[in-house]
């Protein structure tokens, strides 16, 4: 049965596909603004489609985030939402560290050198100014150094990492490679894994993503303080640190 005047379901699923791209690209672009409202009749003329495929395609961009929609209301872009952003982050800074601190202990050298690939990689990207490709890696990199957990957990950490890469482009239009940090804490990354420091590799990642995080709420509500990030990034610095320091005493007292 079609789902669009007629018309078969691969064709109405294509449509509804294309039109959800092209209100992202809107999105991402700032062509579409924070906070703007979304006429279905508008926008159904201007994509030159009926408004079925179009509301399909708000309801799917209103369960990635971009979309705000309430009962007998019009939907609209997405506001910012500082305390949204900072739970993103406060919840992948606690799975990254548990998800890591499995994942290194297995990594084997081919799976380390996949980190360095997708590294250079991304270093070729950024010098070419390719930011969705960037982009792209970036998530394949940070999935990589948590690659040996159950599917639920790995399913859990790529939707905070889409969550994370929509907010940063729809909200501030960034640019993440362009942080002078981020290439040399990537690096520091792959080598805690090459020599197997899972407490290592959670420190650097915790302090990689907790920066990106703070600064991303300096440049838009600078008064805050950023409590829920720096409350997880203690929590986890306080398990690695303490996890070394009683390694430290352990191996003193044999």
């Amino acid at each position: 049965m079609s789902i669009d005047d007629g018309m078969t379901d691969t064709a109405s699923r294509a449509t509804v596909a294309a039109v959800r791209e092209r209100l992202r690209a809107a999105i991402f672009s700032a062509e579409l603004q924070p906070g703007d409202l979304l006429s279905t009749v508008q926008l159904s003329q201007r994509f030159g489609v009926s408004r079925t495929p179009l509301r399909e395609a708000l309801r799917m961009l209103q369960e990635e985030g971009l979309v705000e929609a309430q009962s007998n209301r019009r939907a609209r872009v997405a506001a910012f939402n500082a305390d949204e952003l900072e739970l993103v982050y406060a919840s992948r800074l606690l799975l990254s560290a548990l998800a890591t601190t499995m994942t290194v202990p297995k990594m084997s050298s081919a799976d380390v050198d996949e980190l360095r690939q997708l590294h250079a990689a991304m270093r070729r990207a950024a010098t070419a100014g390719d930011v969705e490709g960037w982009q792209r890696l970036d998530g394949s990199f940070h999935l990589a150094h948590s690659m040996h957990v159950p599917p639920t957990l790995r399913r859990e950490l790529e939707q905070l990492y889409a969550r994370a890469a929509l907010y940063r482009r729809m909200w501030v239009h960034d640019k993440p490679y362009r942080l002078p940090s981020t290439d040399s804490e990537h690096e520091a990354i792959i080598q805690a894994c090459a020599i197997g420091d899972p407490r290592a590799a959670v420190s650097h990642i915790a302090r990689h993503l907790s920066k990106i995080a703070f600064s991303l709420l300096a440049d838009t509500v600078p008064e805050r303080e950023p409590a829920t990030v720096r409350a997880a990034l203690q929590i986890v610095l306080a398990q690695a640190d303490g996890a070394d320091l009683e390694a430290s005493r352990s191996s003193s007292r044999s």
